[in-house]
């Protein structure tokens, strides 16, 4: 199984089974046809409310996402050379790590858990956790988004809106945890 991560704009882009991919000339595809695809734009953002578009780069916007306040950390591996991606939005330093586990069906999948470190209390905002044509909604925790399955792990819940399951966090000040599963 692998992922795409972009640095750039702090998201999961691309999740797929199979081989790794082909690299030409600053162009990167996935050797597989069994891929999930996320949209560009950042992964947290406080919405004034759930009818406001998510935000993305334009074509002239340079300063996107730093303009949301998005500041790129760097990575980390661990014994297994699994990256942990670090960045900030705004005084909320994030760390993320994709753990490949395998189900009882043998089947792979990513658990992806996010730590998030606030300094004091956050006003809310959402996570984007995923976005597709067609989803169906079994529980608050669970999703599905055209062929992918979302499951929320951790202590939050998910809402919808027009092709995209949103999750509102508020946070204490400290440490607080988001894990999802991504299934396919």
């Amino acid at each position: 199984m692998n992922l795409v991560f972009d640095s750039a704009e702090m998201s999961l882009r691309q999740l797929w089974r199979g081989e790794f991919a082909n690299l030409d000339f600053g162009t990167f595809h996935p050797r597989s046809r069994e891929g999930i695809n996320f949209p560009p734009g950042i992964p947290f953002h406080r919405l004034k409310s759930l009818d406001e578009s998510w935000p993305y780069k334009g074509k002239t916007n340079h300063s996107f996402p730093q303009d949301h306040g998005y500041e790129w950390r760097g990575y980390t591996l661990d014994s297994k050379r699994r990256p942990t991606f670090r960045y900030t939005y705004g005084e909320i330093a994030v760390e993320e790590f994709f753990e490949d586990l395998r189900g009882e069906n043998g089947q792979g999948y990513f658990k992806r858990t996010i730590h998030l470190d606030s300094p004091a209390f956050a006003q809310p905002f959402y996570f984007r956790a995923a976005c597709g044509d067609k989803i169906n909604t079994t529980s608050d925790t669970s999703f599905k988004i055209d062929s992918l399955h979302l499951h929320i792990i951790s202590q939050h819940q998910g809402i919808t809106r027009e092709g995209e399951v949103l999750i509102p966090l508020t946070l204490p000040k400290g440490r607080s945890t988001l894990t999802l599963e991504y299934q396919w």
